[in-house]
């Protein structure tokens, strides 16, 4: 059953987090899927290899969530002051959702479906989005990064690849448009470094993200090629010695595309990267039992 979901991993990485920054790793032949209906993933070099067939990356992310106890709230304002006063980072992760899905409705007229397991967990029902979503402001629209960053901060890893996709201040353009910014230079640093955190803890969302931030130059990202290189040998090893899926199917963690990262690299700079990758494969592994025993 591992095995099954880790092999199903890269098509919901790829319609997920990637989609988060605009970088979509199943992108489908122009003759269309394979047999089975799937899209397929170029490896360099070789021809495409089908991405599995069943998405399930959300449940290598955080566990669903118990309702919030916080009151009925009778407005989007009451509901958020609620979920402002409260520490938990899932509260937080809670009110980027409602203004999410109010942003959504303003813009198309229909409410979000949720696009992951926890999003589906956290997702509350508006029976009236016309008169809820009415209210909301400006100034609430602007509140959404920072309550994601506290949710990203607070070990939500979902909160990672939207928090990408935002940019500088909800602003993705900044990153093209005003590189040379210190306060686009400081949030790509600060963003980047809460990756690098959650990554080194064995993370998926943060070792995706940083080594796919190098590997297809998202201008959101900050990350040596060193490094860059340690996450996506951390990934590979998750996937096949943690889960048992074949380094085929480890794409884009696997052979061609490490040699991508570490081909300018030295011998000396690849071990460190190697030993980098272990450390972090080993605490993958004892967060993984200490789960298990939990559960």
């Amino acid at each position: 059953m591992e095995r099954t979901k880790t092999a199903a991993a890269l098509l919901a990485i790829g319609l997920g987090l990637g989609a988060y920054f605009g970088v979509s790793l199943a992108r489908r032949d122009a003759g269309g899927t394979d047999p089975a209906g799937v899209p397929a993933v170029a490896a360099p070099g070789s021809a495409s290899v089908s991405a599995p067939p069943t998405a399930w990356f959300s449940d290598r992310l955080t566990v669903a969530p118990a309702a919030s106890t916080a009151p009925p709230a009778a407005t989007l304002a009451e509901r958020l002051d609620g979920l402002a006063a409260s520490a938990a980072p899932m509260d937080a992760y809670r009110a980027w959702w409602l203004l999410n899905a109010c942003i959504a409705w303003q813009r198309d007229g229909r409410l979000p479906q949720p696009a992951m397991r926890l999003d589906a967990a956290v997702a509350e029902p508006i029976a009236d989005p016309a008169r809820w979503c009415g209210a909301l402001t400006e100034r609430m629209k602007m509140a959404r990064i920072d309550y994601l960053e506290r949710a990203a901060r607070g070990g939500i890893d979902e909160a990672l690849g939207p928090l990408v996709e935002q940019g500088p201040f909800g602003d993705p353009s900044a990153l093209q448009t005003r590189p040379d910014d210190p306060l686009v230079r400081e949030w790509k640093e600060r963003v980047s470094a809460l990756a690098q955190g959650r990554a080194e803890q064995g993370s998926w969302a943060g070792l995706y993200l940083l080594f796919t931030g190098l590997l297809f130059d998202n201008p959101a990202i900050v990350v040596s090629r060193q490094d860059a290189l340690a996450y996506g040998m951390a990934m590979r090893d998750i996937m096949v010695k943690l889960d048992g899926v074949t380094e085929q199917e480890a794409i884009p963690f696997n052979g061609p595309f490490l040699h991508i990262i570490g081909k300018d690299l030295s011998p000396a700079q690849v071990a460190q990267a190697s030993r980098k990758a272990a450390a972090i494969v080993a605490k993958a592994a004892a967060l993984r039992a200490a789960d298990n025993q939990e559960h």
